[in-house]
């Protein structure tokens, strides 16, 4: 029955996978076979996640929207790959094993991690990582939202009645999932492995385009998973006072965010371990980094043989009767480019940033009439949305709106050169020396590179969301495709015989030891778990699902002064996929939502009376949750809802009251 009910996900599933290798078989000749598997997979699985979601609008996210996308999927891709045959069968074989095998490599070691997200067991779901216990809390709300709570076009779940202005693409690609009978771990990790992988995969191949090997590319993708700065150093004496290997067995502090006294010189550390805090729990970050990897693949090709500054001659052909423009493969590149990033605000909006950014420095560097359908095709789409999602919510306060000036980031009294060596190492010295010299990188290179210093820059000047700590996911994208020039000059180091291959070693290990100790700390057999979901909590959700209206508002405990909202799980919002009126404060205040009167009503909602009443029906309430939260945080007057409230439904320590009509 089980394997019945993951055929139609399956079936999706294997679709997506044939439409990628059409495109792919199909795509142009001057890209390599890697890098139109990547950017032909990526594609696909945008293109039918927003078909799906055009489908959705009148259909729902039921089983028959994963068969018809499936069916849609199989049919274009077999057309293509049958169109495409011979090409196909002259380029099945590799001409070297490197890259297969280091890719293969990324897929077998991020699938484990993955794995390791949720565990499924008789009593519990588990987490084994703290951010994917509560990060992936509000992405399982988003994406159960749409198939249970028939959230379509979406308003925000976790406050209920105002405008969706978060990037919904991936958990709407999940929630199709879902609707095809997968679970909802299933459904959160296995597309966040998916595009995952075709990002690092994607960021080997944009290295050897670069550098023409695959060592710099393997360097980088160390890099953005276990970079960090100077925690290590600490290391040494917990090695020292417990021993090397009982300090291994158990790691002692986080060495990406040492705990230390706010003088030590190690305070401030800002930049932590990067597989934890953003490919594993960021699962908008990992379809955002998968778009800019297929876009950096697909524009690179052309920039390398673009002639410098040739502005004039790129006016002159702008200017000539537009029936004499040549619309050849590489134009076409252009403009499927600029539909991905256009897309972005649905998908990851930092992603967007970060793109602008690089692109605009590309057109000006490497002037070529494409651009112009890059940019009409990228504002078309993006513009849009982005003048809902920005500047966020109009009634929050000043310090809450974005963009805003942030001279510095994080770096507070440190010195601006000392904090991000502290926060990365030896990165920014190396960075500097590979991109002012010619030691690991031919000047075209380096020019295709720089203009993420750019990004670097803006990073450090301006935030793009109330939580400072935020602008990591735009330097995030700086530090990945600056370690391709790092690693470059790491291999070129490598190959000046014994003494070289020592220095290159002993400095890639400086740039990940904080990293690499920070994710043993959570790997077996020292790792903790954390409760995510509990038998009860399931048996509740389930309830709720069966005998509440999809499109019900249900009014839980959300206060942020007592430390058992500290918990962003709720099983109505996250797995019942009902919209309730407050979610975690946390989350809404990060995304710029001025929630205070909305709490201050939730209060006097639970201490009952006439108001609680009037508060419920102008809210358009249905349900009231009583549970452990709302219990201990809230303390409900259990005597005015027993007495004057219906109940709905009710767990052993959960009771739902339903809102008696006007």
């Amino acid at each position: 029955m089980s394997l019945l009910l993951d055929l139609p996900g399956l079936a999706l599933v294997g679709g997506v996978l044939v439409l990628g290798l059409g495109l792919a078989s199909g795509g142009p000749p001057w890209l390599t076979l890697g890098e139109r598997l990547v950017i032909g997979l990526v594609i696909a699985v945008v293109g039918i996640t927003m078909i799906g979601y055009l489908l959705a609008l009148a259909i729902g996210v039921t089983v028959g929207l994963a068969l018809v996308l499936a069916a849609i999927a199989l049919l274009v891709g077999g057309l293509l790959l049958i169109r495409h045959r011979r090409r196909v069968r002259t380029e099945v074989a590799p001409r070297s094993w490197g890259l297969p095998l280091a890719l293969a490599l990324v897929a077998v070691a991020m699938g484990y991690l993955f794995a390791r997200a949720v565990e499924v067991t008789p009593s519990a779901w588990l987490a084994h990582y703290g951010n994917t216990w509560s990060d992936w809390s509000f992405h399982a709300s988003y994406a159960t939202t749409f198939v249970y709570g028939h959230n379509l076009p979406p308003q925000n779940p976790l406050f209920a009645g105002t405008p969706f202005r978060y990037t919904f693409a991936p958990d709407f690609a999940s929630a199709v999932l879902i609707g095809a009978g997968w679970s909802i771990p299933a459904a959160l990790i296995w597309p966040s492995w998916a595009m995952t992988v075709l990002a690092l995969s994607g960021l080997i191949l944009w290295a050897r385009r670069l550098t023409g090997g695959i060592g710099a590319g393997v360097i980088a993708v160390t890099l953005t998973l276990l970079g960090g700065g100077l925690g290590f150093w600490l290391f040494f004496g917990d090695a020292g006072r417990l021993g090397l290997i009982n300090a291994l067995a158990h790691i002692p502090q986080t060495y990406d965010r040492p705990p230390v006294d706010v003088h030590s010189p190690l305070a401030n550390i800002q930049w932590y371990n990067p597989i934890l805090s953003y490919y594993l729990p960021q699962r908008s970050f990992v379809f955002g980094a998968a778009i800019v990897m297929t876009v950096l693949l697909l524009l690179t090709p052309p920039l390398l043989t673009t002639p410098l500054f040739h502005w004039r001659e790129t006016w002159t052909s702008v200017r000539q009767p537009w029936r004499r423009w040549r619309f050849n493969s590489e134009a076409v590149a252009f403009v499927v480019a600029g539909a991905l990033v256009g897309l972005l605000p649905l998908f990851h909006v930092h992603s967007l940033v970060v793109l602008g950014i690089v692109t605009g420095c590309w057109a000006l560097l490497f002037p070529r009439p494409a651009w112009i359908g890059f940019f009409a095709v990228m504002l078309l789409l993006a513009v849009p949305r982005l003048l809902m999602a920005v500047p966020g919510d109009p009634g929050a306060s000043p310090e809450h709106q974005y963009p805003r000036w942030l001279i510095g980031w994080l770096s507070g009294t440190d010195f601006p050169a000392w904090f991000w060596i502290k926060n990365t190492g030896l990165f920014w010295p190396l960075l500097l020396i590979a991109l002012l010299s010619p030691l690991a990188l031919n000047r075209r290179a380096r020019l295709v590179i720089a203009p993420f210093s750019l990004v670097f820059l803006v990073g450090n000047l301006i935030k793009f969301q109330p939580w400072d700590w935020d602008n990591t996911k735009i330097l995030v994208f700086w530090y990945m495709a600056s370690g391709v020039a790092v690693g470059a000059l790491l291999v070129r180091i490598w190959r000046v015989a014994l003494p070289g291959a020592a220095a290159a070693l002993v400095l890639w290990l400086t740039l990940v030891a904080s990293g690499g100790l920070s994710l043993l700390q959570v790997l077996p057999p020292q790792g903790p778990s954390y409760v995510w979901f509990s038998a009860e909590d399931l048996q509740l959700a389930a309830e709720v699902r069966q005998l509440t209206p999809p499109k019900a508002i249900f009014v839980t405990a959300a206060d942020p002064n007592n430390e058992i909202a500290a918990y962003p799980n709720n099983p109505v919002a996250d797995l019942a996929g009902r919209s309730i009126l407050m979610g975690y404060p946390g989350w809404l205040w990060s995304y710029g939502i001025n929630y205070i009167r909305r709490e201050a009503d939730i209060r006097r909602i639970y201490d009952g009376g006439a108001a609680a009443l009037e508060l419920l029906h102008h809210y358009h309430a249905d349900y009231v949750v009583i549970g452990p939260n709302e219990m201990a945080t809230l303390h409900p007057n259990l005597d005015y809802f027993n007495t004057n409230f219906r109940l709905a439904l009710h767990t052993a320590h959960y009771e739902i009251y339903a809102v008696p009509p006007r």
